[in-house]
């Protein structure tokens, strides 16, 4: 009696979902508008400081509630400003590589810039800056949504040959 094999698991063709695409476009809007305001608070913190009461009125803030907010701002040191615009540049890539070249590599650097951000914004900067318990929850569902993903992406391995076969076969 012969032993029937198994029949072979073809592998998920590399393809944007809606909900792959949807997250990726809303992750590279937040971490450009973080990059700028990041850059406004390390050149502008004068106008900062000048505008905010404003805006925080628009939005329906206390005073206490701006006061408080603008001594956060203050309190973050322009080395620790340069690192957290470096750790969204590092979420962007990663993100742009999952939408435009769906390469696994993309999530893992966005993951990895996440977690550098939760590292960042509670142990290097702390204080009143530091993330709330809801803020990690968030980061890790979608860190998990993204995971959920990662079968739509060309593993980093086969990336990595099909750029080579194209560089190998000039004809």
């Amino acid at each position: 009696m012969e032993i029937p094999k198994m029949p072979e698991i073809q592998p998920v063709q590399p393809q944007r979902t809606f909900i792959l695409w949807f997250m990726s476009i809303c992750s590279m809007v937040d971490a450009v508008s973080n990059i700028f305001s990041y850059l406004f608070f390390i050149f502008m913190p004068d106008r900062i400081a000048e505008v905010m009461p404003k805006m925080g009125a628009t939005m329906g803030m206390s005073k206490e509630s701006v006061d408080l907010l603008m001594e956060s701002i203050a309190a973050v040191t322009t080395p620790q400003w340069i690192m957290l615009i470096a750790v969204e540049v590092l979420m962007f890539v990663g993100v742009l590589l999952m939408i435009w070249k769906l390469n696994q590599i993309g999530f893992h650097l966005y993951a990895v810039g996440q977690i550098l951000n939760i590292v960042i914004t509670n142990f290097v900067i702390g204080g009143k800056m530091a993330l709330d318990f809801t803020a990690i929850i968030t980061v890790v569902f979608l860190i998990a949504i993204y995971a959920m993903h990662l079968r739509f992406m060309k593993p980093l391995k086969e990336s990595d040959e099909s750029q080579q076969d194209d560089v190998e076969t000039p004809q």
